[in-house]
């Protein structure tokens, strides 16, 4: 009997099918080198390209992957990544150029008149046609700058309180240094936005209202269910059930817009609401550490959740974001896909990171946060990879 294959295509398991079936898959596109393929007698899922039962020799060879990163490996980036990306059936990271992509920007002058080209779209208007979108990796390159100009404007907020002791700098200090490092983030989405087919309006608008809105939400949800919490398990993983619904409902008031049918652009709105939530959440508790310990216990409390923001709210609800979106692509929204598995699937990821964030592991904190940072990351890069894979799929059966 033929060696039955399963193989998965963007974020679906499929199969059984032989291996002439999976070959014939690799030679139309179907199915590329990064994609996960399983027979029975591998040890787990594996990356298509190490079998040339499917990739023949004769095929362009994939870059060198080096020795530590070799999925088949038990090394973080490769045992580890590939069971991520099983878990959550997503593509693994492998052949992303990630430091290009989050620092690359770093090394490119960008003026002022080249950050405010980057924000001239996503209208009807400056949409680009999809033939001119570029869906090679993208470079982010201004949302460092934006970065930079908050965290100048939060110093100069502080000088004013230390030097000249003038508490009307206060609520403008809590409220910037809340959302400085959210926002930022946001801007990164934006710009790994690559159809460019959402404005800096609808972003501030899904920031702004979003985050408020899925506040009220919460908090009308943590009325209903009894029992969340911090520390315990179960009351953390509550807690994650809660917020994460919240956030998730916040997302409709955008969802059944028509124009909006790419898996990037759920990952943006996504990112939009968790960082308003984030920022007002923050912003509270550190108006609280004011009022109980004064200015320095207020500060400390912005620093910390400010540093720790990248990997909390702004990463969850953008993994439920792009599912709601890679569901919907450019049909009519409808309430019954949020019960979408691939919806459930993301929405559970963002609970069960959202749970062990806030509970007491037998681990030091700051190593238990920096591994659901890293893990957070690791998803929301495989969905970028499938995102830009969904655009250049559309791209192609326009042209």
């Amino acid at each position: 009997m033929a060696e039955q294959w399963y193989y998965v295509v963007n974020g679906q398991r499929r199969g059984p099918v032989d291996s002439a079936a999976l070959a014939a898959l690799a030679r139309e596109g179907v199915l590329d080198r990064s994609a996960l393929v399983w027979r029975e007698g591998l040890p787990e899922w594996m990356e298509a390209s190490r079998f040339p039962e499917i990739f023949p020799a004769s095929s362009p060879p994939p870059p060198p992957v080096p020795r530590a990163h070799d999925p088949s490996k038990k090394g973080f980036l490769g045992g580890i990544g590939a069971r991520i990306s099983t878990a959550s059936e997503l593509p693994t990271i492998s052949g992303m150029p990630v430091r290009e992509i989050l620092i690359g920007g770093l090394q490119k002058r960008t003026g002022d008149e080249d950050i405010e080209e980057e924000f001239i779209v996503g209208t009807r208007s400056t949409t680009p046609d999809l033939a001119t979108v570029d869906t090679t990796w993208p470079t982010p390159r201004v949302f460092w700058r934006i970065m930079a100009g908050a965290l100048a404007t939060y110093f100069l907020l502080y000088l004013g309180i230390t030097q000249f002791g003038n508490s009307n700098f206060i609520p403008g200090l809590i409220v910037i240094g809340s959302f400085v490092v959210p926002f930022s983030v946001v801007i990164l989405f934006f710009e790994l936005n690559v159809p460019k087919n959402v404005s800096i309006y609808q972003v501030g608008k899904m920031l702004m209202l979003g985050g408020t809105l899925s506040l009220i939400a919460t908090m009308f949800l943590f009325d209903f269910i009894p029992g969340s919490g911090v520390g315990a398990i179960i009351p953390a993983l509550l807690t994650g059930v809660i917020e994460e619904t919240g956030k998730a409902l916040a997302l409709l008031i955008v969802a059944f817009a028509p124009r909006y049918r790419y898996q990037l652009n759920g990952l943006l709105f996504g990112a939009a609401v968790g960082a308003g939530f984030a920022g007002f959440e923050s912003a509270g508790y550190a108006l609280n550490a004011a009022f109980e310990g004064g200015m320095d216990a207020a500060i400390d409390s912005i620093t910390l959740r400010a540093l720790l923001s990248p990997g909390g709210h702004v990463i969850w609800t953008a993994m439920v974001g792009s599912a709601i979106w890679r569901v919907k692509k450019d049909s009519p929204f409808r309430l019954d896909m949020l019960s979408h598995r691939d919806v459930v699937r993301r929405w559970g990821i963002a609970v069960i990171l959202h749970g062990l964030w806030d509970a007491d592991l037998y681990v030091h904190p700051y190593v238990q946060l920096a591994i659901l940072v890293v893990v957070g990351w690791y998803i929301v890069l495989a969905i970028l990879k499938q995102g830009l894979e969904e655009v250049a799929d559309v791209k192609r059966a326009s042209g």
